[in-house]
């Protein structure tokens, strides 16, 4: 078990393709990444809920100089959840195809770089790719 066994449900749930986050049951707060306790209220009552990973593209990024195991150019974005959670995220398109305000789905992807995530090396990652408007 890895040391981070309270997100052990999360990985679990993106094996099987569904995506959670955080709902708190005091104040209604919807958040990531998961925490045992609201990032608002600070109320240890929350719980798990599947976002449906559709959003829209709030900002993004590349990277053109890595760490050895990684590609050379890394596009990254924050994606603002339908469900209301920003996150960051990978982006599986091409850097100068985005725009800000695009409708992207966040999905589990195998991790596709030459690095060692320990317990988690079974466990699929996830990233954003862009979707149609009216998905």
């Amino acid at each position: 078990m890895c040391e981070t066994s309270y997100t052990e449900r999360f990985w679990e749930a993106l094996s099987d393709g569904r995506f959670l986050i955080h709902t708190c049951n005091d104040c209604e707060e919807r958040f990531f990444p998961p925490a045992p306790v609201c990032p608002s209220c600070h109320s240890w009552s929350v719980d798990w809920i599947e976002s449906n990973g559709t959003g829209e593209l709030y900002s993004f990024t590349r990277q053109h100089a890595t760490a050895d195991g990684f590609p050379d150019e890394i596009v990254a974005g924050v994606v603002e959840l339908d469900e209301g959670p920003r996150l960051l995220t990978a982006i599986d398109e091409a850097y100068a195809d985005l725009v800000l305000g695009d409708r992207v789905r966040v999905e589990p992807r195998e991790y596709p770089h030459n690095y060692d995530r320990g317990c988690r090396s079974e466990y699929p990652f996830f990233a954003a790719t862009t979707i149609d408007g009216d998905e």
